[in-house]
């Protein structure tokens, strides 16, 4: 499943719309009487300042708004390019969901963490126990049993969580799961660009692309997420928007053009951030995991690298 940035952006919105409503309606009040107008000059002064005063809460409002429903993230530094070895499958069920409970910096609840798992389907095959757990645990109705499993899952995350504390380096590659393309040849700059939402650092669109269907259609793609693992889980790239792929040799991009189609890409990364969202201060239900592009190799369809930059 693959969640844009657009849904998510949109359920922000919303947050911040009902309280700042609310806070535009508490300044209707009054009695509705108008100044007289042998005091308008007088009292010209203090309305100025008042409205002054007005205009810095609102902004004050605005920015604890924008902070209670900012995500709560914590981010990383590049470690550098590791082993092949080193680097965890984007694509694994588990590896999503592995690193943000590893990485994150916040406690989390054993019954938030169970909420978050749902029935565990898509990792059936790679954690039969989790699986096992989670589904057990949403047809019980036995309280007790209920908590009894809720512990259970809190202790086994944590348990995978502990043996991800170290791996922080992920490898995506394509395949008809997770198509990867190239864009066009770019003759004014020599190179290619990952043509995939998922390497796309745009997160909104402006007010002029917005405007109608034909310039809508004409932006750029938003940031998008996969999601291998548990629902509430999402892997993203950031940083992405400016990786050049500067193939100068015109025969090398003659072979890499007429072959598009038909290439595979692995892209090599590192864990830049994981986050969780938040509305009004409070955790929402979507977690994030942020990863910074390190290389990116392009292979001929018998596995062949053909090229390879490292970024």
């Amino acid at each position: 499943m693959v969640l844009d940035h657009k849904t998510l952006l949109g359920r922000r919105l919303l947050a911040l719309a009902v309280p700042l409503g609310c806070v535009l309606l508490a300044g209707c009040g009054g009695d509705g009487e108008l100044p007289k107008e042998k005091n308008s000059v007088a009292t010209s002064a203090p309305e100025k300042a008042g409205a002054i005063d007005s205009t810095a809460a609102d902004r004050v409002v605005m920015q604890q708004l924008a902070q209670e429903n900012a995500p709560r993230v914590v981010t990383f530094q590049d470690p550098g390019i590791g082993e092949p070895s080193a680097y965890l499958d984007a694509k694994q069920p588990m590896t999503t969901f592995n690193l943000y409970n590893a990485k994150r910096d916040w406690n989390e609840v054993p019954e938030d963490i169970a909420d978050s798992i749902g029935d565990a389907f898509n990792v059936r095959t790679v954690s039969p126990e989790l699986y096992r757990l989670a589904a057990e645990r949403l047809s019980e109705q036995d309280t007790f049993k209920k908590r009894d499993l809720t512990t259970a899952l809190g202790v086994l995350v944590g348990q995978e969580a502990e043996q991800n504390k170290q791996r922080n380096l992920v490898k995506l590659s394509s395949d008809d799961w997770a198509p990867i393309s190239l864009s066009s040849y770019d003759p004014q700059a020599k190179g290619f660009r990952i043509d995939n939402c998922l390497f796309s650092d745009k997160l909104d669109y402006t007010d002029e692309e917005k405007r109608n269907q034909t310039s809508l259609a004409r932006a750029s793609k938003l940031r998008c997420y996969i999601n291998p693992g548990p629902t509430s889980y999402y892997l993203g790239f950031q940083g992405g928007s400016d990786v050049l792929l500067d193939v100068p040799s015109e025969s090398l991009a003659r072979e890499i053009e007429s072959s598009k189609g038909n290439l595979k890409i692995d892209i090599y990364g590192y864990v830049k951030s994981v986050g969780r969202e938040r509305f009004a201060g409070e955790f929402g239900p979507q977690r994030f995991v942020l990863i910074g592009p390190q290389r990116i190799d392009i292979k001929s369809p018998d596995g062949k690298i053909i090229y390879s930059k490292n970024i």
